[in-house]
């Protein structure tokens, strides 16, 4: 499956110091990528919180806000030995607040994409909310969405270990791939990320402050995609730890709206495994982003590398092109 990015709706935001706030204009402005040295996407400047506007329900029992979801499944590619996910798992239960589930694969299972695993499959229940299954992420969202929580209307994937930037790894993450299996159920779902600069580099503030900003970030999105105009099936977010560049240095984050870097690519991901006739084990080749020596201006493998966070919106359909006459 080819995910294609798109403009859908037409903003950008900001980070204040509390929470994740909207940019806007009074008036609908085109913004041409070739001009925007922040790397800004081509996003239509209107105002996103003219809410009395569009058609969406506000919860009165929160003051008005936009109503959260009514229950919400986390999933992961890197199963419960996941460095970041129980961060996030008591992010979403102490502080968003969220009714949520989690079903997530048994052990880790990287760059496996929408591969959806025929079973026969085991499902163990950890306790009342966490369920792991032996099974591809992709597979935990098709059997949580049908088969054991119906009523989930939002999911989200990750926090991946490592980015998933660019062409190559979008189309190959795990993490995508659950998200991209709920997005086919009709389910609004976000896959996140958390690039970092070396394995185990991170600090325990690393982690808090990126899964703070997640959260701001998902809250954010799920609001918007409340009304109509949002097209988008998926939004794939990067939530660089430490907000720095590849290179280490410290900068104050954006956050970006920006397209997959269709440069991103690799060659062989296998090695041949040495005194073993006819063996290959797993060995990458090429799969490393940051190291394009121009990165697409207003993609997000140029948004990581600065040390901001991207957020593509993607559809999870083949792209056809235009019939030749």
């Amino acid at each position: 499956m080819q995910l294609s990015a798109f403009s859908g709706r037409c903003y950008q935001l900001r980070v204040s110091r509390n929470c994740l706030s909207t940019r806007a204009t009074s008036s609908p402005v085109l913004i041409d990528l070739k001009f925007q040295p922040k790397l800004y996407r081509c996003f239509r400047r209107d105002t996103i919180h003219a809410r009395a506007a569009q058609n969406i329900t506000l919860d009165k029992s929160q003051g008005g806000r936009m109503r959260p979801p009514a229950r919400v499944l986390l999933t992961n590619d890197d199963g419960p030995e996941s460095s970041f996910f129980q961060a996030w798992v008591q992010h979403v239960k102490d502080v968003l607040k969220w009714n949520y589930v989690v079903c997530i694969p048994g052990q880790q299972q990287s760059f496996v994409s929408k591969c959806i695993s025929h079973g026969p499959l085991q499902v163990t229940h950890i306790d009342s909310r966490t369920m792991h299954v032996n099974g591809s992420p992709a597979t935990c969202s098709n059997l949580a969405i049908h088969s054991l929580v119906p009523d989930v209307d939002f999911v989200v994937s990750g926090p991946n270990v490592g980015h998933n930037v660019g062409r190559a790894s979008v189309l190959s993450s795990g993490t995508l791939g659950a998200a991209m299996e709920a997005s086919l159920a009709h389910k609004k779902a976000i896959a996140i990320s958390f690039p970092f600069n070396g394995w185990g580099s991170w600090t325990g503030d690393d982690i808090s402050t990126a899964v703070k900003m997640a959260g701001n970030v998902a809250t954010q999105l799920w609001e918007e995609w409340q009304s109509d105009d949002v097209q988008a099936d998926v939004f794939n977010v990067n939530v660089p730890l430490g907000f720095k560049t590849v290179d280490g240095t410290p900068v104050k984050p954006e956050v970006l709206h920006t397209t997959v870097d269709m440069q991103s690519q690799y060659s062989s991901l296998y090695k041949a495994i040495d005194n073993q006739e006819g063996g290959y084990e797993w060995g990458p080749k090429g799969l490393k982003p940051f190291d394009l020596p121009a990165p697409t201006a207003g993609g997000d493998v140029a948004a990581v590398k600065a040390g901001h966070v991207s957020i593509s919106a993607l559809r999870t359909g083949f792209i056809q092109p235009a019939a030749k006459i």
